[in-house]
């Protein structure tokens, strides 16, 4: 027990790190994108609203309300919240695996590979719905491997609140618990019945006001919806939701070597994770986080020298290899960690946003690429025309095209009018590495004599919008200089 609380208390600091630090190294600012649109929403439900003012002009809250209520409760503490709830998957995953008979030692080696896998110190080092998504959901599996009616009734409790933090989880969460319990079918009633009535209350009525989301050709800029077995690798320099190559190795080796009973439903576990992956999309990477965790951690404690043997590696003491291993395993997470402290926003992103902020009317429209529509309605407190919350968005593909038309258009008066359709007052320009030879695309729109530049700071760029200017171009390049 003294040595599990120990790893916890490291990998509280740990996933901890990268968001305190960031203000050391001069970005004050939350990592990433949407953690900027689930905190603004955290705190529109803490003051009781239901409508959000700033994304996409002005839209109803639509978001699944579970994480944002939990976050509404502590947002006093919100740069910890994800970090407690990673510590308590890290716990979790000792738990199960003392569930389904590892000994002390595999279990904690299996914690220990969960707490160092890249894509769950990307979740549980920045503010998203997933992780507590996945922790519940695995605290649900654990419940259904008992038979009591008060099990059944607190897993019914916790597959709800999987539903309520993230829908596709919750679901793929249910279709996997049918197939994994498929022996106890009848056992699944109650939880399943109790956790659909308690989903049903919020979703049902929901859905006859806002239907279901629509498909839209804006999904495709989604790199979380792309699929391959590539996208598992964490050498392949997918810092989010990925595995390190070598611990994808030792897990497929524990697939075939471990012949316990009790690690059946571990690796069918596994098998429905990539099935998962590769047909919906690396979004779901995170459920193969913890059967991978489980597999690798039992070999590494119980299995390495027969692994060094059958890899013909034995000419060197596998204690050794094993040093080497956990080297290796420790170095990439401090990577994984450490690529979130310069994660988006960056300091020059972030300033220009406040900027916007503290100089412009509240009452402004601030035009945008996608990406950085979040921090548009959430750190410069602007109304945005497009952000990465496409469900439920009104007009989604138009305005994707619009801003497409914008910033990699050449068209003077076709942009104007688009920024006029929005009654834009700025622009937020990142100038990208495929404009810094020519003045291209929305550089060459400023030589226009509609754009004022008014703050420039490395790559970030925010014009003024002068609806009275000329179409009539002034020297090339005269505004956004190659760099």
């Amino acid at each position: 027990m003294k040595r599990l609380l120990m790893l916890l208390i490291f990998f509280f600091l740990f996933f901890s790190a990268a968001q305190f630090l960031r203000p050391f190294i001069g970005n004050p600012s939350m990592i990433g994108s949407t953690t900027y649109f689930h905190y603004r929403s955290a705190e529109l439900l803490a003051n009781g609203q239901s409508y959000d003012p700033l994304s996409f002009g002005g839209r109803d809250y639509t978001y699944p309300p579970g994480f944002h209520y939990l976050l509404s409760l502590t947002l006093a503490v919100w740069p910890i919240l994800l970090p407690v709830i990673g510590v308590l998957g890290v716990a979790l995953c000792y738990y199960f695996a003392r569930r389904l008979g590892f000994t002390d030692d595999e279990a904690l080696f299996s914690s220990a590979m969960l707490g160092f896998i890249p894509g769950f110190i990307y979740l549980a080092g920045h503010l998203n719905p997933r992780l507590p998504a996945l922790v519940f959901l695995v605290f649900s599996f654990m419940l259904l491997m008992k038979k009591t009616t008060k099990a059944k009734v607190l897993a019914g409790l916790s597959l709800a609140a999987v539903l309520y933090f993230h829908p596709l989880v919750g679901g793929i969460g249910l279709a996997f618990g049918a197939i994994l319990f498929r022996k106890r079918l009848r056992g699944l009633v109650l939880p399943y019945c109790l956790a659909l009535v308690l989903f049903f209350i919020w979703f049902l009525p929901f859905t006859a006001s806002h239907g279901l989301p629509q498909a839209a050709n804006f999904y495709s800029q989604y790199i979380e919806l792309q699929s391959g077995i590539q996208f598992f690798v964490w050498e392949n320099a997918l810092v989010s939701d990925s595995i390190s190559f070598i611990i994808l190795l030792i897990a497929v080796y524990g697939f075939f070597a471990i012949k316990e009973r009790e690690s059946r439903f571990v690796k069918e576990w596994l098998v429905l994770s990539v099935i998962a992956a590769l047909i919906f999309g690396n979004r779901l990477n995170e459920q193969l986080l913890f059967p991978l965790a489980l597999l690798s951690g039992k070999v590494i404690s119980s299995y390495w020298s027969k692994l060094v043997k059958l890899a013909r590696l034995d000419f060197i003491d596998y204690r050794w290899w094993k040093v080497l291993l956990l080297t290796y395993i420790a170095l990439v997470g401090v990577l994984a960690a450490g690529s979130l402290l310069f994660f988006p926003p960056s300091a020059e992103e972030y300033s220009a946003m406040m900027w916007i902020k503290l100089n412009t009317p509240p009452e402004s429209v601030v035009f945008a690429p996608w990406f950085e529509g979040h921090w548009v309605s959430g750190i410069a407190m602007r109304k945005n025309v497009i952000d990465a919350y496409a469900e439920y968005a009104p007009n989604i593909d138009e305005r994707f095209n619009d801003t497409k038309q914008v910033f990699y258009g050449s068209d003077i008066n076709s942009a104007i009018k688009t920024l006029r359709k929005y009654n834009a007052s700025y622009v937020y320009y990142r100038l990208g590495e495929e404009n810094t030879e020519f003045c291209g695309d929305f550089p060459f729109m400023t030589n226009y004599g509609y754009f004022d530049l008014v703050f420039n700071q490395g790559r970030s760029y925010v014009f003024k919008i002068d609806y009275s200017g000329k179409s009539e171009p002034a020297l090339l390049c005269n505004r956004i200089v190659s760099r």
